[in-house]
């Protein structure tokens, strides 16, 4: 799964963070309520696409205000996500990242 996106790592600057882990850091995941509600992460959607770099309980949006994290079966469905170190961002939390 990760081995596809390695390029994309390099270009992003997560290659260095997500190296030494195991599939790049990226966990599968089946559905559910989200794994935990702080920090920051990476999701991988049903469809290809990859969200970078956000709030576990913020990202994504769903028609109609459904759960995020648990799978309908459409190319919304989240599954796999990486959760970032917190130690690998020296930045406040409200503090604007140049992106």
């Amino acid at each position: 799964m990760a081995d596809g996106n390695r390029e994309e790592d390099k270009l992003n600057g997560r290659w260095e963070i997500f190296q030494d882990q195991p599939n790049h850091g990226w966990i599968e995941w089946h559905g559910g309520p989200p794994p935990f509600t702080d920090g920051e992460v990476d999701v991988r959607l049903r469809s290809g696409r990859l969200i970078f770099f956000r709030h576990p309980l913020w990202i994504g949006q769903r028609p109609g205000g459904q759960e995020k994290w648990a799978h309908l079966g459409d190319g919304l469905d989240f599954i796999a996500y990486r959760r970032h170190p917190r130690e690998a961002f020296g930045h406040a939390p409200n503090e604007a990242l140049p992106f």
